[in-house]
This record gives structure tokens, C-alpha cells and sequence, in this order.
């Protein structure tokens, strides 16, 4: 109990010497200050964009990769109709949206925390006087592209998943009955769906 309590003593006092950092450099540079609270609210905004449950939407990855498995194997699928068809395109668009999304994630959570850092040494070294103007604004440029360049990509990511969240509940709720009916129907497209459920 003791130890917990001189951990948040410990922390209280970090957090409160980082506050007069931070107090002291927007009283001393306005302008700089300014401009790394600005590009550290759009960091902020990347990492928003990742608030996605990621356990979530591996498993619907697996879930969709072992239900086109199965359905592609089917003989015919022309004859089960347009509407089918262009159902089961628009799926497998979503779990290779889907996929993209579980392969980029860390990158970008990883570009998030790696331009906090950057901004917040940026913020350091200009109160502690260890930069000039010109190495402030060179610093500050390319830490701009950084985070710009991330908040793109966390946006694009992030939105598709939400907008195709309804097409995908939709989608699975008609295709997993079907493919259920086959695997009991047909052992060997059971072990098909475990095979591609990755």
C-alpha cells in the first residue's frame, strides 16, 4: 500500500513539473507553443480514429475468409443468382478492407506514439532553449508531414470500418446460415471454412 502510494505521489509530481513545461514555454513562445498544440490536437485525432476493437474485427476477418472459402468452392454460383453474386463481391471487398485495416493498425498506433514523442521534444528543447529558430521550424516541418501524413491514414482506415459495419452485418447475417447448411450438409467444406478461417 505504501509503494502504490508513493508511485502516484511520483506520478502527480512528473505530471505537474510537465504542466509547468508546458506553462512556461506558452508563456515564453507563444507562436511555437501554438503550433505544437495544433499538430499535437490532430495526433489526437489519429489516435480516435484507431478506437476500434481490433479483437472485434480479426475474428469477422476469419469469420468472412472461411465463409468465401467455402462459398467459391460452390460449383455454381452464377445460378444462385445477380443479387448473390453482387452481395458476395461486396464482402469480399469488405474482408480485404477488413484485412488492410488489421495490417496497417499497428504501423499507424505506432506512428501516434512515435510523433508524441517527437512533439513533445520539440516542446523540451524549445523551453530548456536547446533549438533556434530556423532548426525549430525545419524540426517542426517535418514532424508536420509526420502527422499529417498518419492522420490520413488513421481517417481512411478508421472510417471505411465504420461505414462498412452495417454492409457487413447485413452480409453476415445471409451468409452464415447458408455456409452453416453446407458444412452440416458437407464435412469436407467444414474443414474447407477451418482451413481459411485465418
Amino acid at each position: 500500500m505504501r509503494n502504490l502510494k508513493i508511485q502516484v505521489l511520483l506520478i502527480f509530481t512528473i505530471l505537474f513539473f510537465v504542466g509547468i513545461t508546458f506553462t512556461e514555454c506558452r508563456k515564453k513562445y507563444p507562436v511555437e507553443s501554438a503550433a505544437i498544440d495544433s499538430l499535437a490536437s490532430k495526433n489526437r485525432k489519429a489516435r480516435e480514429y484507431l478506437r476500434i476493437d481490433l479483437i472485434t474485427i480479426e475474428a469477422r476477418k476469419k469469420e468472412m475468409n472461411g465463409q468465401i472459402a467455402v462459398l467459391k468452392s460452390l460449383d455454381n454460383l452464377e445460378a444462385e443468382g445477380d443479387e448473390f453474386l453482387l452481395n458476395f463481391n461486396k464482402y469480399k471487398g469488405i474482408a480485404k478492407i477488413y484485412t488492410r485495416f488489421i495490417e496497417n493498425y499497428d504501423v499507424i498506433y505506432n506512428r501516434v506514439s512515435f510523433n508524441e514523442k517527437q512533439l513533445s521534444d520539440l516542446k523540451n528543447s524549445l523551453v530548456d532553449n536547446k533549438i533556434n529558430g530556423s532548426d525549430f521550424k525545419q524540426a517542426l516541418g517535418k514532424i508536420n508531414d509526420g502527422v499529417i501524413d498518419n492522420l490520413a491514414n488513421a481517417e481512411t482506415f478508421g472510417n471505411k470500418i465504420f461505414q462498412l459495419e452495417p454492409d457487413y452485418q447485413k452480409l453476415s447475417a445471409f451468409y452464415t446460415p447458408m455456409v452453416d447448411a453446407l458444412a452440416k450438409k458437407y464435412p469436407k467444406l467444414d474443414s474447407l471454412y477451418s482451413q481459411n478461417f485465418k
